[in-house]
């Protein structure tokens, strides 16, 4: 599992990374943080500066290892449909009005 406590972030790209990797997420609910994770799903969301929801958690983990497998398919699923580069970079492009069609 991966465990990020953070006070605050933009999108942390260590989850996306850890996600990538098919691991099941502990982070804070926080902007950036809170759209890696689907509580219960992939992972939990704990409180910002909540030590003992996140010793819970924590502990949860260890207690339910068995779902260590099938929450990191979840989370990497969840990284290749919604944070996958080429679909980010597309709908930026799209945003901005750019084809990102290539012509010659």
């Amino acid at each position: 599992m991966f465990v990020l406590p953070s006070y605050h972030e933009g999108m942390p790209r260590t989850v996306l990374e850890a996600m990538a990797m098919g691991r099941p997420i502990l982070t804070t609910d926080v902007p950036g943080c809170r759209e890696t994770v689907m509580n219960g799903e992939n992972g939990w969301l704990v409180e910002k500066a909540n030590f003992e929801q996140l010793a819970e958690r924590m502990i949860w983990f260890i207690e339910n290892q068995d779902q260590w497998k099938v929450m990191g398919q979840k989370s990497y699923s969840i990284a290749n449909e919604k944070f996958d580069v080429h679909k980010v970079n597309a709908e930026i492009l799209k945003i901005m009005g750019i084809s990102n069609e290539k012509t010659f």
